[in-house]
């Protein structure tokens, strides 16, 4: 398949890529709305400090979501656009997924778990930043979104997050209809009502994206990967359609680093030696099935701009195929 990308590296615009340094600045509509939540909530000065060394990895209660809002979420969306514009051409499997689901008309997200959206405001506002620049064309694009996470204030946070960010979003001619909705990946009815929902809201849906991201920790380290195995494939199973990508993105530390025999290994060798394989393609599809795209870059930080952090990229894509 030829490969295509949503722009060429040279032609990056210095408000998402600073060609010289190369180093990554998050969309301006995203950093807006960020930031709002942080001063709505009274999280700045918390989000201004230095981030622990373990950074939070979210939670259910308020404390732990609180935390990874002020301190994990530029990383989360990052990783993201990292993964999107992949400026160094590490990625350019994961790059053409973009290129084609995102090319216009109506699409289908799903955002697991979305926590606080971080993962699909990067998304849409990168898109809307390249728009803005005349950098892609500006079709119109209508975006039904279903995001699904067990923290009650994480959602509150996402809902509060799309009605800043879609004014930015539709002036560049980006539609959204986002519903946000309590699952559980361990309990497999959370995981058909969600499932159900998707269905329905993408049945006119020309294409389809399952973004799923930062899950390696809780189902790895935390040793849930064997109870959350069943509704994954399920979610896996309803989402195929004629073109259907999963890109499943975590950091890139050791636990989720298949050289280390992590958690992005096992994942491909599930879709490659069970039930799966019948309508998953793993990409790269000429490689090793634990092979996975890996990549890094320095972030602008949005409320210390003199500063850099460090974004660590693995990720994996696949595609559902749906039967003739």
């Amino acid at each position: 398949m030829p490969q295509s990308r949503l722009i060429q590296i040279q032609d990056l615009p210095n408000s998402l890529w600073l060609q010289d340094e190369h180093v990554l600045c998050l969309p301006p509509a995203l950093t807006t709305t960020w930031t709002a939540l942080l001063d709505e909530h009274s999280l700045r000065s918390l989000a201004e400090r230095r981030r622990p060394e373990i950074g939070p990895t979210g939670g259910a209660d308020q404390d732990k979501t609180d935390n990874h809002l002020a301190w994990s979420f530029t990383g989360s969306a990052s990783r993201v656009q990292l993964a999107m514009l992949d400026p160094h051409s590490h990625l350019p499997d994961v790059a053409d997924a973009f290129a084609r689901i995102f090319a216009g008309g109506r699409v289908a997200m799903a955002d697991l778990p979305c926590g606080a959206g971080a993962a699909t405001l990067a998304i849409l506002t990168t898109l809307a930043e390249l728009r803005s620049q005349s950098l892609i064309p500006r079709e119109p694009l209508e975006i039904v979104l279903v995001g699904g996470d067990f923290s009650t204030r994480a959602r509150d946070y996402a809902v509060n997050a799309f009605a800043r960010v879609k004014p930015a979003l539709e002036r560049q001619a980006i539609f959204v209809e986002e519903s946000f909705h309590p699952w559980n990946v361990l309990e497999p009815l959370s995981n058909t009502d969600l499932v159900q929902e998707l269905t329905a809201r993408s049945q006119a849906c020309a294409a389809r994206m399952l973004v799923i991201a930062n899950f390696s920790d809780f189902l790895q380290r935390e040793n849930k990967w064997s109870e959350a195995r069943p509704q994954l494939e399920e979610l896996f199973r309803h989402s195929r359609a004629a073109r259907s990508s999963v890109i499943w993105i975590e950091p890139g530390w050791n636990n989720a680093n298949p050289a280390h025999g992590g958690f992005l290994k096992r994942l491909a060798n599930w879709a490659k030696n069970t039930l799966m394989r019948s309508f998953v393609r793993s990409f790269p599809d000429n490689g090793e099935p634990g092979e996975v795209g890996r990549s890094s870059a320095n972030v602008v930080h949005p409320l210390r701009t003199n500063n850099r952090f460090q974004t660590n990229l693995a990720v994996k894509r696949f595609d559902l195929i749906r039967s003739p």
